[in-house]
């Protein structure tokens, strides 16, 4: 080949470079962000790339994204340096936010957590002052990244008409890959997952972060169950019921802040210290009490699904969307404290925490509670605080506060529900330098360490403040029900590390067993002396017929309590939850546990009727209940 021919093509190679230098930067770019990603979010790196040799098209899945927000961004901008940067910043702290919410909450990032900034910004201002220094800084090296980047492609100018017209050709091309694979369910389905395919962590690992998040965007939309008769529950709900409540206590609720038995482990000794939950086991074990598990919806975070859960008798989990449940309350909704309120009783909810938290605000008068306490107009952060949050004590000033009142000045019953916050993580130094709290002969580093002496600490405080809730009801002449539970596991910052290190049965990628127990906390209902005289609960604990594993779903707990109490037609929802639960006492999408103990992985078809009922009962609250009785 001549010398003539050589430079021909080379000449040819060049000005192809020349021509097209733009695209072909946008594309490397859109590749190394993509791996950028891929690197920061994948726990199997090498297994996820043997899993993309074998599946080529879910790097194209992961890449497109990146490569449409891009080329977007160019055509409004007319930068491609610019862009690119853009670009990479959105994805790779998208990958930041994922790996922590993954570490400390066991859950992949969902498009429904783009909704929360204000709660997020509202725990990350509590970390430690050296992270939010990095966090700042971090930020403001991201604000003259990008600057740089604007002012160094000043020189670009493509013409108006070619952007507008680019513009809206991609925009067309985002809005047909969407439509076409990423809200395709099937095709999402097809491709393999490793490790466990109900963790929904593995699914991102094997698939990865971009492609999952905008497959997620696409499925969160919530439609009518199928089979779904809205005059079935028209009937129900209209059908003439008739409530007795013969004993009507006032009725303490209380959810704890990732409150756990995580101490009752055999790999750690409490003998030479203070039991972190003393007063709590010896409530659990006097003939006062019906105590047990709940299993709730999430695990190291989630708190107002729980609530949810346990106050409407709708389980969360069969919503199939990752928004909070309460952002489907937008009216009044029928729930325990409005049905207590019927039945004579004053209804109250404190929590020492933002009023716009999960928009309780508007939630909580909406579910029937007639007056609400919050940080903004009942608490002190300043006085009251500790390790960033109001302590457990001053919430439980307020709750023994106002039921004192209540008592001194009303005949009526009350029914007061509290959410507290003083053991929110993250943990880490959490109530700053403490003394040894526990022995073990699991080698642990100094970091955890201080991390489980931190949380117990907060167990520890939670425990105390429950005790002197029990003392003062001992001391009362007035019927007192107490209710304490758990809102989910706490979210380590070493992820999962402690329940391997430590032996707990908890493993999302276990067996059945050790799967449930990712989402089991610990719940007590409790009476007094002056209560017990007018209703026994190993009476009407009998007639419940309680599981003997003593496990159960959080969203029969409401309904579980009022028939410990021995009220009757309460609402039709809860009798319902009363006779589910002989039939599917615990268990989630995926895991089914009978009355016996048993595990399954299939359900009868006796618990897919109540599966099938509870789901679309819960969608006819929601959505097309339009009266209340």
């Amino acid at each position: 080949m001549s010398e003539t021919n050589l430079n021909d093509k080379d000449n040819k190679f060049f000005l192809f470079l020349k021509k097209y230098r733009i695209w072909i930067f946008l594309i490397a770019a859109s590749v190394f962000i993509t791996g950028g990603v891929f690197l920061i979010t994948s726990n199997h790196l090498y297994l996820l790339f043997i899993n993309f040799l074998h599946n080529p098209a879910l790097f194209i899945l992961n890449i497109l994204p990146v490569f449409l927000l891009i080329v977007l961004v160019y055509f409004i901008s007319g930068r491609a340096a610019f862009s690119a940067t853009w670009g990479a910043a959105v994805f790779l702290l998208l990958s930041f936010v994922d790996k922590m919410k993954i570490t400390m909450r066991q859950e992949p990032l969902l498009p429904s957590d783009l909704t929360l900034v204000k709660e997020v910004w509202a725990i990350v201002k509590n970390f430690p002052r050296p992270q939010l220094i990095l966090v700042g800084l971090s930020f403001m090296a991201l604000i003259v990244l990008l600057a740089s980047a604007f002012y160094l492609s000043k020189g670009e100018k493509p013409l108006w008409k070619f952007r507008i017209i680019g513009f809206l050709v991609f925009l067309m091309i985002g809005y047909g890959a969407n439509a076409l694979l990423y809200a395709n369910v099937n095709l999402y389905n097809r491709y393999p997952v490793m490790g466990n395919p109900y963790f929904q962590v593995n699914q991102y690992n094997s698939k990865g972060l971009i492609y999952s998040f905008f497959h997620q965007f696409n499925i969160t939309r919530i439609t009518s169950p199928q089979g779904y008769n809205k005059a079935f529950f028209d009937e129900l709900e209209g059908a003439e019921t008739v409530t007795t409540a013969n004993n009507k206590p006032h009725i303490i609720m209380i959810m704890g802040e990732a409150f756990s038995d995580l101490s009752d482990n055999p790999n750690l000794d409490f003998s030479n210290y203070q039991d972190p939950l003393e007063n709590f086991k010896e409530m659990a074990s006097s003939k006062n009490a019906v105590s047990g598990k709940i299993v709730v919806p999430g695990f190291g975070g989630g708190t107002s699904n729980t609530e949810y859960d346990v106050l409407t008798a709708c389980p969360t989990r069969f919503l199939n969307n990752p928004l909070p449940s309460y952002n489907f309350i937008h009216q009044p909704f029928d729930a325990l404290p409005r049905r207590l309120a019927q039945m004579g009783y004053e209804t109250q909810a404190i929590h020492p925490g933002y009023q716009w938290f999960y928009n309780r605000k508007n939630v909580y008068p909406n579910l029937g509670f007639e007056n609400s306490y919050f940080l903004e107009t009942s608490f002190d952060l300043a006085t009251q605080g500790i390790g960033g949050y109001v302590s457990d004590k001053a919430a439980m000033d307020s709750i023994i506060k106002n039921l004192d009142n209540h008592i001194k000045t009303k005949d009526t019953p009350l029914f007061s529900f509290t959410v507290t916050i003083q053991n929110h993580g993250p943990y880490g130094g959490h109530y700053g330098t403490l003394p040894k709290s526990f022995d073990t002969d699991i080698p642990l580093t100094d970091t955890q360490k201080d991390l489980l002496t931190q949380y117990f600490k907060g167990i520890r405080d939670a425990d105390h403040e429950l005790g002197r809730l029990r003392d003062y009801a001992q001391e009362s002449t007035e019927p007192i029900v107490i209710v304490y539970f758990g809102d989910h596991l706490p979210g380590f910052s070493n992820g999962m590390e402690f329940f391997d290190l430590l032996n707990y049965q908890i493993d999302p990628n276990g067996t059945l067993e050790e799967r449930l127990a990712l989402y089991e906390t610990p719940f007590l209902i409790w009476q007094n002396d002056a209560a017990k005289k007018e209703s026994q609960f190993n009476e009407t604990a009998e007639k419940a017929k309680l599981p003997a594993s003593g496990v159960i779903n959080a969203h029969y707990l409401g309904a579980l309590l009022t028939q410990l109490l021995d009220m009757k037609g309460v609402s039709p929802l809860f009798d319902y939850a009363n006779e589910a639960r002989q039939v599917l006492p615990a268990g989630t999408n995926n895991i089914f546990v009978d009355s016996k103990g048993s595990f399954s992985d299939i359900a009868t078809k006796e618990q897919l009727d109540v599966i099938h009922r509870l789901r679309d009962w819960q969608y006819y609250k929601l959505f097309d209940q339009t009266t209340l009785k």
